[in-house]
């Protein structure tokens, strides 16, 4: 369920799919999975503290969300195509680590992935789990997270060749509005 939900992740990975190939994708996945991983230790060994946490800092962390979503939507709207295609501020996102590090960062300041990480640890059959059954189940769901993510980039650098030059940019923008719509929700949540 989490790595099929239409958020800003699954438009990036459509977005690098086509344009970079599925080795972007791959990065891109990564990202996202290290905090995947990061709240999946801490759900394990700390749910009832971090749940805490959370309550406690919930404004906090989804006015962060907010602004980080609010600003990377304006600049995916923004920015220009020359006319070979290619996005100019793409270009300063060639290497790894740039798109290792952007989707690492939405992920973490997600609230909504913390609370179901948490969620998902908080309630039966796996409230109920041993340790190792707890690491088991977790390291699965890393793994049928990964390989969806994956699967979307490469399904989408197959439809490369057959995408126009339009489409692409239509793509830009459903990137942005979808940014921007979950930035403002997540600014909405936070001051009401």
């Amino acid at each position: 369920m989490m790595s099929i939900l239409l958020g800003v992740v699954f438009f990036m990975l459509i977005q690098a799919g086509i344009q970079h190939g599925t080795k972007k994708g791959v990065i891109i996945a990564s990202g996202v999975i290290t905090g995947d991983i990061i709240f999946l230790s801490l759900a394990i060994g700390f749910t009832a503290a971090i749940a805490d946490f959370l309550q406690k800092h919930q404004q906090t962390i989804s006015l962060l969300g907010s602004l980080l979503l609010l600003v990377m939507g304006t600049w995916m709207w923004m920015k220009k195509r020359t006319e070979s295609g290619e996005n100019h501020e793409v270009k300063g996102l060639r290497s790894a680590r740039d798109f290792y590090v952007k989707p690492f960062i939405i992920n973490v300041l997600n609230p909504a992935n913390a609370a179901w990480w948490l969620g998902l640890y908080s309630f039966p059959p796996a409230s109920d789990y041993t340790i190792q059954q707890k690491i088991v189940f977790g390291a699965f769901a890393i793994l049928a997270i990964f390989s969806t993510e994956v699967g979307i980039a490469a399904g989408a650098s197959l439809l490369k060749n057959y995408i126009k030059e339009k489409w692409l940019k239509k793509v830009d923008k459903v990137v942005a509005i979808v940014m921007f719509i979950m930035g403002l929700n997540l600014l909405l949540r936070a001051i009401l």
